[in-house]
């Protein structure tokens, strides 16, 4: 009797073993994430896609922190051309064209500082600014070097601010030295508004100028995006002395669109695109180009002047971003 009761037991448990096991297995499968279809970022967690597994900085361009993640390094190349609003003394309308180079680091998740006219999302790079930056022309020369030091105070999972400091080492034109605020806003998983405010004081013939920048980014799929900005502009501020007519030199002045007046207030606007390739694992190169005219809108167009019409005011600019992993590792290279 006991005999035939072991068995049965016996029996029993065969037959339950088997879709328990069965049930644990799936469960250790449900349980496995591709963390490259997760971003765990400083940020918080939202769905994006990271640049690699294991590094965890978001491959979207529209779902990145102000501030690169702790040992990052960037390097930028772009090539601009922008035609100015106003004639040259030779009646000629003149283009700054340049090849601008840049670098950054990020030393802490919350600090980035660097030589460069990129910086996320600010107003857009001046011509004629870089780590090494070439004017070719009105004139062949060297240009501007800002250096800036950001530092990124408030991360929320919808906004990120931080506050930016940036010096201008002039070769060329004049010194300046500009305080940021910039402001993120995640409106969506798959896009951010840009904005905030920039002050730049003009060191010499003391004048001031106000950009309040404003940006959307849209990202299509992980790696495709697109882009339109605008703002208001108000520039030569309070300034005494300004030239009344583009010189060569004036005309590459990269601190102001119009170095021919003061108090003036106008409406840029662009648009572009850009994809993203991450190599290896290591490293990650945005591919963009964007096109404007600065201004679109004058609101109180220089007196005294030849003016430019608007139509022949844009700006064209193709360039490249390369973000690499940590330079120095940390948590077994982890980031």
């Amino acid at each position: 009797m006991y005999r035939h009761a072991f068995l049965s037991v016996a029996l029993a448990l065969s037959l339950v073993a088997p879709p328990a096991a069965l049930a644990q297995e799936t469960a250790a499968e449900e349980e496995v994430v591709d963390e490259g279809l997760i971003e765990e970022t400083s940020t918080g967690e939202t769905v994006a896609e990271t640049a690699y597994p294991g590094w965890r900085y978001p491959k979207a361009y529209a779902q990145r922190p102000l501030v690169m993640n702790q040992y990052m390094a960037r390097g930028t190349f772009s090539v601009d051309v922008k035609k100015v609003g106003v004639r040259s003394v030779a009646g000629v309308n003149e283009a700054l064209a340049a090849l601008d180079f840049g670098a950054a680091f990020a030393p802490l998740d919350n600090i980035e500082v660097g030589i460069s006219n990129y910086r996320l999302a600010s107003s857009p790079p001046i011509p004629g600014q870089g780590f090494f930056p070439i004017v070719v022309s009105p004139s062949a020369g060297f240009g501007d070097m800002p250096a800036y030091v950001r530092y990124s105070f408030l991360r929320r999972r919808y906004v990120e601010m931080g506050f930016d400091f940036v010096f201008v080492i002039p070769s060329r034109t004049r010194f300046a030295t500009t305080f940021g605020l910039p402001v993120r806003i995640r409106a969506r998983p798959k896009m951010t508004v840009d904005t905030g405010m920039e002050l730049t004081i003009l060191v010499e013939n003391v004048g001031v100028n106000v950009v309040l920048p404003v940006k959307a980014t849209y990202n299509i799929t992980p790696s495709g995006f697109f882009f339109g900005e605008s703002g208001i502009t108000f520039e030569n501020l309070g300034r005494d002395n300004v030239d009344i007519i583009a010189s060569p030199s004036s005309v590459g002045d990269s601190n102001v669109t119009f170095p021919v007046d003061k108090n003036q207030m106008f409406v840029p606007v662009s648009i572009g695109g850009g994809y993203t390739a991450v190599f290896k694992g290591k490293v990650i190169m945005d591919f963009y180009a964007r096109f404007g005219w600065n201004p679109l809108v004058y609101i109180n167009p220089p007196t005294g002047i030849d003016i430019i019409p608007v139509k022949h005011t844009w700006f064209l600019g193709v360039g490249t971003i390369v973000q690499s992993r940590r330079l120095l590792d940390k948590n077994g290279g982890d980031s």
